[in-house]
């Protein structure tokens, strides 16, 4: 009797649903683009070498709000936040709109006050730029398209420097697209959520960095501007405009109050281009290869000339004029500000991507036009990541761990040179060490709006008055740029005192960088005399927002 054979099944695999097909696509983006943040993350610096001056003051801005609500001091709120200030001496958080200090002080919160935390909050706001602008493209383009001008946005070589940087540009930007993305679909599907999403993310760009309140009028015009009769009878959009307008009062109000050099940029000063000149106008338009790259910035210019051209498709015209309206008057806006750099038009960068999307897809069929614009992005991020490296300025993270070390219990710290924000930071980040506290030179013996082109005050102090201020405030040690500003008399007669024999130099550290700086060493000194101090009580004039700080040495 013969046996059948048995048949054996096929190993070959069923050909995946069209609904797994899309789970494994989003995976796939959602990878990438936590790879590309990651990566921009491994890129920066992290170890206190903070470059930029204004770096780590918004990362010190960020554990001052987590100090203050650990310490709830609701008694005096306006005296703790004095005595924080004159503790840690490179507060900046009244001059800007507060949100990405609390979203900072969180992560704080959570893993402890360092530079890699601080950086890392950057990185999730460059997270949500890449996927709010995946999901706007996405709302007109294939799916790799948008992943390829995700890319683009992120890692165009000016949001990639910036990205690595404690800086307000990148959170706001990702803010502002956040926005803008659900607009876009509140615009289309006419669902309140949506819209109050969108007015919500506005708001939140808003009260991370000024500047993006440019959107606001554009998102009103277009919306009235295609909605025409419908905008004041729908209640959804009334209410809407309504919170948006008491959601600004506050900002306002700090504006007003605080932000008199935030006035003073957009009326600008003597060394700035004049409004008048051609310079002044092409500024940013000289800027958009460092937005998109050269590659980038033709394609955006023939996408531009498509949607004027009436022939934006697969773009929603309607959204299309939208975009028009972001860049044409968000140039206007940007123009017209003084101080003029770079980072502060990159929020153009996004409608010039888009349109870079609709030439390619002119141009191209579809697999080939998702192809190339995938690749632009990659190559360009690729580029930026590997040629576009943020600087780093090193030495104040070892001369924090110094004066750790060696500072006594509740002891006074004097600092002259030009980076107090790196060494008030850095000192920050012991937790073990929060008695001691710091007094700037600059503050103790002039009267300085921020910058030294704003003006200065000198105390008239001669060296036998600095030096018994020294031994009032019992400064233990005094760390010093040599030569930092020694041209004003006051901060010749410090080191002159510095020089004498109640001072002896214990510690020379060199200050190195990537990049060229003025700050090539700094000397810790110490009093040959004990210190004692006599008074705590110390007096700052604030001539930028013409005030004058008073408060208490060693607390809070």
């Amino acid at each position: 009797m013969t046996s059948v054979p048995t048949r054996i099944p096929s190993r070959r695999r069923a050909p995946l649903s069209a609904v797994s097909r899309e789970r494994l696509e989003r995976a796939l983006v959602g990878v990438v683009l936590v790879v590309a943040s990651g990566a921009l993350l491994a890129t920066a610096p992290v170890n206190g070498d903070f470059w930029w001056s204004d770096a780590p003051r918004h990362a010190l801005n960020g554990a001052f709000v987590k100090d203050f609500v650990a310490a709830m001091p609701w008694h005096d709120p306006k005296g703790w936040a004095v005595d924080y200030y004159l503790k840690y001496p490179a507060l900046t958080i009244l001059f800007y709109p507060p949100l990405f200090y609390f979203v900072e002080a969180v992560a704080f919160a959570l893993l402890g006050v360092s530079h890699f935390v601080a950086q890392a909050t950057v990185s999730l706001f460059v997270l949500l730029l890449a996927i709010a602008a995946y999901a706007f493209v996405r709302l007109d383009f294939p799916r790799w398209s948008a992943l390829g001008a995700s890319l683009l946005v992120v890692g165009g070589p000016e949001a990639a420097f910036w990205g690595r940087q404690v800086m307000l540009d990148v959170p706001a930007y990702a803010m502002l697209v956040t926005g803008a993305y659900f607009y876009a679909r509140s615009f289309r599907r006419e669902r309140p959520r949506e819209l109050y999403s969108a007015l919500v993310a506005v708001l939140a760009a808003i009260y991370i960095k000024l500047t993006a309140a440019f959107i606001v009028p554009v998102l009103a015009a277009h919306f009235v501007a295609c909605k025409r009769g419908e905008t004041f009878r729908n209640r959804h959009v009334v209410a809407a405009a309504i919170l948006g307008i008491i959601g600004m009062l506050p900002a306002i109000v700090l504006t007003i109050k605080f932000g008199a050099i935030n006035v003073q940029s957009v009326a600008g000063r003597a060394d700035d281009l004049p409004r008048t000149s051609l310079a002044a106008w092409l500024f940013y338009v000289e800027a958009i290869p460092g937005y998109l790259g050269y590659v980038g910035t033709v394609l955006a210019a023939c996408g531009l000339g498509l949607v004027l051209w009436r022939r934006p498709a697969p773009l929603d015209p309607r959204l299309a004029w939208l975009l028009v309206g972001w860049l044409a008057f968000g140039y206007l806006f940007f123009s017209l500000i003084a101080v003029r750099e770079a980072r502060h038009g990159m929020m153009l960068a996004f409608p010039l991507t888009v349109f870079a999307v609709v030439a390619v897809h002119r141009v191209l069929r579809f697999p080939a036009a998702s192809i190339a614009v995938v690749g632009l992005g990659a190559v360009t991020f690729l580029y930026s990541l590997a040629f576009c490296p943020p600087p780093r300025i090193e030495g104040y993270a070892e001369i924090a761990d110094y004066v750790a070390q060696h500072a006594p219990k509740d002891g006074v710290v004097l600092f002259s040179g030009y980076r107090d924000g790196n060494f008030v930071f850095d000192l920050r980040t012991h937790q073990e060490r929060r008695d001691i506290s710091t007094i700037r030179a600059d503050k103790l013996l002039l009267r300085i709006a921020v910058e030294r082109e704003r003006g200065v005050g000198e105390a008239r102090l001669d060296e036998h008055q600095i030096a018994q201020a020294l031994r009032d405030y019992g400064v233990a040690l005094v760390v010093m740029q040599p030569g930092f500003w020694t041209d004003l008399r006051e901060m010749a007669r410090l080191e002159a005192v510095l020089h004498s024999p109640d001072f002896v130099r214990v510690a020379h550290f060199d200050i190195t960088g990537t990049i060229g700086h003025s700050d090539h060493e700094i000397d810790i000194y110490k009093p040959t005399y004990p210190p004692v101090p006599a008074r705590r009580r110390l007096r700052l004039d604030m001539p930028i927002i013409g005030q004058r700080f008073t408060g208490e040495l060693g607390k809070p």
